[in-house]
């Protein structure tokens, strides 16, 4: 009895932790001011940065409904051009939007 006991105490111990270290880090105004890179998606990069799904997809040349789950990488290598081309562009999105 005593075993279970200390077992589901060094459970809610760890989950109390690992709540608490989840909260800081989300609440960490600096988390999303890390460059672009080639693994996110376009939806992970319009909610980490607030940007408009219109300009995105403008930027994507994807049509007005389509926000595909797939890297930047993979949609760089379908329009044929260098990922770095396509970060540059985002990039450059994000540093119009932070001047307004």
């Amino acid at each position: 009895m005593l075993a279970v006991f200390v077992i589901a105490a060094g459970l809610t111990v760890f989950f109390i932790t690992r709540a608490i270290f989840f909260a800081v880090f989300w609440m960490d105004p600096e988390r999303g001011l890390h460059p672009v890179e080639p693994w996110m998606t376009p939806r992970y990069i319009g909610r980490t940065y607030d940007l408009p799904r219109a300009d995105l997809q403008e930027i994507l040349h994807l049509t007005p409904g389509e926000t595909p789950r797939v890297p930047l990488e993979k949609l760089a290598q379908q329009r044929g051009i260098p990922v770095e081309d396509l970060i540059a562009e985002i990039e450059a999105l994000i540093a119009a939007r932070a001047s307004k």
